[in-house]
Order: structure tokens, then sequence, then C-alpha cells
């Protein structure tokens, strides 16, 4: 499982299920919110000019070569682009 570190006490992991990757936001080390997504979804999110992912709690935006991580409509934290398709390439 990679993690990458948000701002504050938030983190962002990755889990490899068999047929998807399960997107974890943990607020003090404690699993906040989750996401299941399809491993080809992702990388096209990051690849392609798609601004948006995921309706609901949990909502990916991309912008200026960044992508912001959104709960509750409020801005938890931000990582590059290249950072996201890092983390994604380890689950392949």
């Amino acid at each position: 499982m990679g993690t990458i570190n948000l701002q504050s006490d938030f983190k962002l992991s990755f889990e490899k299920l068999p047929r998807t990757i399960r997107l974890i936001v943990s607020k003090n080390n404690e699993e906040w919110i989750c996401r299941k997504e399809k491993l080809k979804n992702l990388y096209s999110f990051a690849e392609v000019d798609q601004e948006h992912l995921f309706k609901g709690r949990l909502q990916l935006l991309k912008s200026d070569g960044k992508i912001n991580i959104q709960v509750k409509d409020e801005l938890i934290g931000a990582i590059s682009n290249e950072a996201f398709k890092e983390a994604l390439s380890k689950l392949k």
C-alpha cells in the first residue's frame, strides 16, 4: 500500500484489491473516507485533460499540474500529478 502525506494530519493511501484500487484518506492515522476505482480510470484521470474525478464526499480535482483532494467540499490537500502517477505505477 502506497501512502502520500498531505497537509496537517491527512494522508492519501492506495490499496490494491483484486479488481480495483481503494483510495483511502486518513486523518490522525485513522481511516476517514475511502473510494474504490479501477486502476485504468485513475490513470485516465491523470493522463487526460479530465479535471474532475468522483462525485460525493471524496473528490479529486486537477488544475495546474496538481491534484486537489477535497472531502465534503473542503480542500484537505494537494499533490503533484507526477506523484499521483508514481503512486499508481507502484500498484501494477
